[in-house]
């Protein structure tokens, strides 16, 4: 069985900031962005109370305050203690993490392992070089490290609509597949 990431593993998406420390802009990049008013209300069981800490910049060697995305579930105090790169610093809900069981070449053994899917996770980076990252975003792990990240409401909307698509898709799939192996398993003339 798979270990399922937690925040307090950090198994999130990778970091995809490429701006090199000391690049221009940094001090525009040590801005972090609260949430806008809409988004003050908490996730589902997540609290509404917005934490703040400081954190001393490893690029700059200054300090620097973050307001915590309502509901983050991260432990800061690593990053109040020692010396941090801002674009490390994010915030994090945990959602729920789907399991399927599956075996074939997926596989490192020989029998059945659990993957996960269709997990998700909300998270926002209040120091990414991307401005569309400092706000909460979705990362869906479609199966096993493999993620559909940064979706805003309305992509979230979209994908959940294109997934829905093609669940009825592979409904279609298999009522075809259970009626092509009935067909083979049990032919009623073989053509010569």
């Amino acid at each position: 069985m798979k270990n399922i990431p937690t925040a307090a593993n950090n198994g999130g998406p990778e970091d995809h900031t490429t701006q090199p420390p000391g690049s221009a802009g940094q001090a525009a990049r040590l801005q972090s962005v609260p949430a806008s008013p809409s988004d003050s209300e908490p996730a589902a069981g997540a609290s509404a109370t917005r934490r703040t800490f400081t954190f001393t910049s490893a690029v700059t060697g200054e300090n620097v305050t973050v307001i915590c995305m309502p509901g983050c579930t991260i432990d800061h105090e690593p990053d109040r203690n020692t010396p941090t790169h801002p674009h490390d610093i994010y915030c994090n809900i945990p959602g729920t993490a789907g399991e399927l069981p599956l075996y074939g070449p997926l596989c490192d053994t020989g029998s059945s392992e659990d993957f996960r899917f269709l997990s998700w996770q909300i998270e926002s980076r209040p120091f990414s070089g991307r401005p569309a990252e400092r706000l909460p975003f979705v990362a869906i792990e479609a199966i096993d490290d493999h993620y559909i990240e940064y979706l805003d409401p309305d992509t979230l909307e979209m994908v959940i609509g294109r997934l829905q698509k093609r669940v009825d898709s592979l409904r279609e799939a298999h009522a075809q597949l259970v009626k092509v192996r009935t067909a083979y398993l049990n032919p009623l003339e073989v053509a010569a």
